[in-house]
């Protein structure tokens, strides 16, 4: 040796390397939130009203594993005191996984967009409000309908 002797034996950075390896442990792995299974259902409902006091048309497409899975229009009266939400049927009723929703107000060439794949819950419900300001999208964590699916094993 050149003289120089360190304090750290080789026993104690064996135990401090072990110590810190469990540490970290499982966080190298993929994002367990992101990983739903693919039957699962991660939209409850999508529904579209108009608050606005003109006519419009409120477009939605849903893209799955980047392709278009859904694509429809729809024309909603000015509202009046009797306005209820329109239900959306796209494949997420009876189709599980993860979806990219897209809704885009009359003519306009921006798209509001709301992806499954990229967020903190397993299940939402989505409800796009057109007011005199444009187009609004309301979310839901976990609505009931997520709720009472029961899965068979």
């Amino acid at each position: 040796m050149d003289g120089w002797e360190s304090p750290l034996s080789r026993r104690r950075l064996l135990a401090a390397t072990a110590a810190g390896a469990a540490a970290i442990a499982g966080c190298g792995g993929t994002n367990a939130r992101n990983e739903r299974a693919a039957a699962r259902k991660s939209m409850g409902y999508v529904r579209v009203v108009n608050e606005d006091a003109t006519d419009h048309t409120v477009h939605v497409m849903a893209e799955r594993e980047e392709e278009v899975a859904f694509w429809s229009s729809y024309d909603l009266g000015r509202a009046t005191s009797a306005s209820s939400p329109l239900p959306v049927e796209g494949p997420w009723v009876d189709d599980g996984g993860a979806y990219t929703l897209y809704f885009r107000l009359d003519d306009g060439e921006e798209w509001t967009t709301f992806d499954t794949a990229s967020t903190d819950s397993d299940c939402y419900g989505l409800e796009v409000r057109i007011e005199d300001d444009g187009l609004g999208l309301w979310t839901e964590q976990q609505p009931a309908v997520c709720r009472t699916e029961t899965t068979t094993e």
